[in-house]
């Protein structure tokens, strides 16, 4: 079978956990919230991935080795989105979550929290500590994180 065929769709977790995601946001809008929350639970079951009713996730957004993913309820990230392994997308006071733009990359270990805003085009380094915004295209890493490239 070739690169990116269905048997490799079928064995990808972090596939079926954005699946599960669309199929959830289906089934809240159409006032099955209870069955929503279950499909949210079983791709995390599945692929090791979290991503909490509430989310928004931009179409053409992927998980590149899903695990350990977390994605807090009131997070919205765009669309073009590459998300790698063991990111945070969360909260630090319960009530502001992050905003993710358009094309935005977020390396392995990367923690994005509070109410920040990464532009359009950035990317977020390896294990980077994203607590201020962070201007479209450019290039963040540390902890905290700062602008190594600017836009």
């Amino acid at each position: 079978m070739a690169r990116g065929g269905l048997l490799n769709r079928l064995l990808a977790t972090q596939w079926h956990a954005l699946r599960l995601y669309r199929h959830s946001v289906r089934l809240d809008a159409a006032g099955r919230p209870s069955l929503a929350a279950a499909c949210l639970q079983f791709g995390k079951l599945l692929s090791g991935i979290e991503i909490d009713h509430g989310a928004v996730i931009g179409e053409g957004t992927v998980f590149i080795h899903g695990n350990g993913i977390v994605i807090g309820p009131g997070s919205t990230i765009g669309a073009n989105c590459r998300i790698f392994h063991q990111v945070t997308i969360g909260t630090q006071d319960g009530t502001t979550y992050p905003t993710i733009g358009d094309d935005v990359i977020l390396y392995p270990g990367a923690k994005i929290i509070g109410g920040v805003t990464i532009g359009d085009g950035a990317r977020v380094g390896a294990n980077a500590v994203v607590l201020t915004d962070v201007p479209a295209g450019a290039t963040v890493a540390g902890n905290p994180a700062v602008i190594l490239r600017p836009a």
